[in-house]
């Protein structure tokens, strides 16, 4: 059985970009060469074709409604933190998804938002197993030239530059350390 894989997303966002984001509509994404290049580069059992059927939306009326359900469901241990002073958007949970398709609306979530950032070059999200010691990484998404990318070619935690790295694993232990010391464990 597989463990669920850990999010993280760090972008440099203005605080009027963020509301302006987050109170829009979302996006339904389109089926592209960089979609279908990610997909091909997955390995997965039984993997099917994606197709537009496949890569879907949320189903929630608008940007903040994803955010607000994903808060809301206490066993993702989901964050969302915006710093005023440094204008970034830390959003992610410790307890993801296992499962590709259903990590799929996620990643279009993620890059709807490439038209709201700043540029950075620590822009990114990426999707791995933080807790288990596996360093597959289902999903790297950065930011450049206000595109958004799913890298094809990142596939473990070594493929991503090591100080985003530690910056993302640092702040998803001081998420746990965080979680851990709300936790009833009655």
């Amino acid at each position: 059985m597989s463990e669920l894989s850990s999010l993280y997303c760090k972008v440099k966002i203005s605080k009027s970009n963020l509301e302006k984001f987050l109170s829009n509509p979302v996006e339904t994404p389109e089926l592209n060469r960089n979609w279908i290049e990610w997909w091909d580069s997955l390995k997965m059992y039984s993997k099917m074709d994606l197709t537009s059927e496949l890569l879907r939306p949320y189903n929630d009326e608008n940007n903040q409604e994803v955010i607000n359900s994903w808060l809301k469901y206490d066993q993702a241990m989901a964050f969302s933190d915006y710093d005023e002073a440094t204008e970034e958007w830390h959003w992610g949970m410790l307890f993801f998804s296992e499962n590709f398709v259903e990590m799929l609306p996620m990643f279009s979530f993620i890059i709807s938002m490439e038209k709201y950032i700043t540029e950075s070059a620590e822009n990114r999200a990426i999707v791995f197993p933080f807790f288990w010691g596996d360093q597959d990484v289902s999903a790297y998404i950065y930011f450049e030239n206000g595109k958004a990318t799913l890298s094809s070619t990142v596939q473990n935690t070594s493929d991503v530059n090591s100080k985003i790295m530690q910056q993302t694993t640092d702040y998803l232990n001081k998420k746990w350390d965080q979680y851990s010391k709300e936790m009833n464990l009655d």
